[in-house]
Parts: C-alpha cells; sequence; structure tokens
C-alpha cells in the first residue's frame, strides 16, 4: 500500500497530533500507536520502523524544548542516562535483523504493563526526590539508559514508556522533571536509532515525515505547557495508566502475530 491516499494521510495526521498533544504533557509521544500504520503502508519494517522514529523524534524535540524553558529536563539525568541510551540505540539497530521484534514487543509490553499498573496505584509518598547521582544509582541509570536505547532501536519505538516510571519510582526524580528529561532522552534515542536504521536500509519516505511530522511537531509543543499546570498526583497517575495501556497494546499486538502464525 502507497501513501497516495489523502483521507488516509490526514486520519494518520490529524490521530498523530492527538497523540503527540496528550503524549508530551505527560513526557511521551505515543508513537507504537502509528508504528503498525506505518509499517503496513511503506515497502519494509525497516523503513516503518526509520520513518517512525524520525516523525517521533521531531515531535519529541520541540516538547523537549518547551520543557527545557520551563525548567523540567535534568543535565545530569540526560547526560548519565540519556548518552548511554544513544549509545543502546546504535547497537540496537545494528543488531535489528538479528532480533525477533515479536518477542521483544511481548516482552517490553508485559513489563510497561505491570509497571503502569505498579506506578498508577502504588503510594505517591515513594516518589520523594532521592539521591540521584550517589554511589550504585549513577550505574543504575547509565544501565537503564543502555537498555532502553537497545530495545528501542529494536522495537522501532522511542520507549520512553519504558523509561519514565524508572525515573519516577525507582531513581525517584519527581515527576514533572522526570517527565521532560524523559522526553528529550527519547528525542536523542529516536534520532540516533532513526539515523542507524537508515543506514542499515531502512529508508526515510518524505511523504509521510511531511505530513505526518508538521502536526506531531506542534502536537509536542502545545502539550508540553500542560505539565506544570498538572498536580504532581495527577501526573503521576496519568503516567501509570498510560504505561500500562501501552503494554497491554503491546501485549495485544504481539500475541495477534504469534498466534496468527
Amino acid at each position: 500500500m502507497a501513501f497516495d491516499g489523502p483521507l488516509f494521510l490526514a486520519a494518520l495526521a490529524l490521530a498523530s497530533f492527538v497523540l503527540s498533544y496528550y503524549g508530551a504533557a505527560v513526557g511521551l509521544i505515543l508513537g507504537h500507536l502509528r508504528l503498525p500504520l506505518l509499517i503496513y503502508s511503506l515497502p519494509s519494517a525497516a523503513s516503518g520502523a526509520a520513518t517512525n522514529l524520525a516523525i517521533s523524534g521531531v515531535g519529541a524535540l520541540t516538547g523537549s524544548l518547551k520543557h527545557a524553558r520551563e525548567g523540567r529536563v535534568s543535565l545530569q539525568v540526560l547526560a548519565i542516562m540519556g548518552l548511554p541510551s544513544v549509545v543502546g540505540a546504535l547497537l540496537g539497530a545494528f543488531l535489528v535483523i538479528a532480533i525477533d521484534t515479536v518477542w521483544a514487543r511481548l516482552v517490553v509490553g508485559g513489563f510497561l504493563l505491570l509497571s503502569g499498573l505498579n506506578l498508577a496505584l502504588g503510594s505517591a509518598d515513594e516518589d520523594e526526590q532521592g539521591g540521584l547521582l550517589c554511589g550504585p544509582r549513577l550505574l543504575l541509570e547509565a544501565i537503564i539508559g543502555l537498555g532502553i536505547g537497545f530495545l528501542a532501536a529494536v522495537t522501532g519505538l522511542m520507549l520512553g514508556s519504558l523509561r519514565l516510571p524508572m525515573m519516577i519510582r525507582l531513581l525517584k526524580i519527581d515527576p514533572r522533571v522526570a517527565v521532560g528529561s524523559n522526553m528529550a532522552i527519547g528525542c536523542l534515542t529516536a534520532f540516533a536509532g532513526a539515523a542507524t536504521l537508515w543506514t542499515r536500509g531502512g529508508t526515510f519516505h518524505l511523504v509521510p515525515i511531511l505530513v505526518v511530522a508538521p502536526p506531531t511537531i506542534l502536537g509536542g509543543y502545545l502539550g508540553a505547557r500542560w505539565t506544570q499546570r498538572i498536580r504532581k498526583e495527577a501526573l503521576r497517575g496519568l503516567v501509570g495508566w498510560t504505561v500500562a495501556l501501552t503494554g497491554l497494546g503491546m501485549v495485544a499486538e504481539g500475541l495477534w502475530h504469534v498466534l496468527g502464525s
């Protein structure tokens, strides 16, 4: 199927705007809901993954800049978790052919479902700021960034939904700072993964990028403006339920492929 249907393109652009708007408010772009359409409509899965990461990256860029201007991006978190995430994305993109993405999505989806429910239903008192940069926490952040960056390139997703609950629950980062920092890290990871997938044959397709990227950028910018207006407790709940639904969707998609084959 080619991108020659104006109604399809318009629907995809509108959906991407809505997803980007809501996602930016909670630190995500939700590109996993766009990815199946791109893979179905483009010549190869690698092309769909590369195009999706490129669109997600530009959408995350505007949201990240807005979060940064309002003080919700931690440079320390960006360096310690973000740089390993980029390295992991590069490694994952080079090994993408050797890994079964269906099973990767099942595993990631199951983890997202559990961590999202844990975040949404857990006690908000556990989110108090902890010792972010002391002792083993540095190594833990780097390992999390490396692993999630690797999975991002393998699955064609930014996987900020996997990183964000860890930042809030495990690393005890303020939810608003976690939202902004997560989006900035996702932006770097998306661009790194897309560039490497492109070198591995994942051709970018200009038509979906030119049509879908602008509303994604606009949605990311406008959505980021709402983060500061949401109470921390409500933001925590929104993040948790969004992550849980993301995981449920990935598990359902993986099971559909497994049972169908």
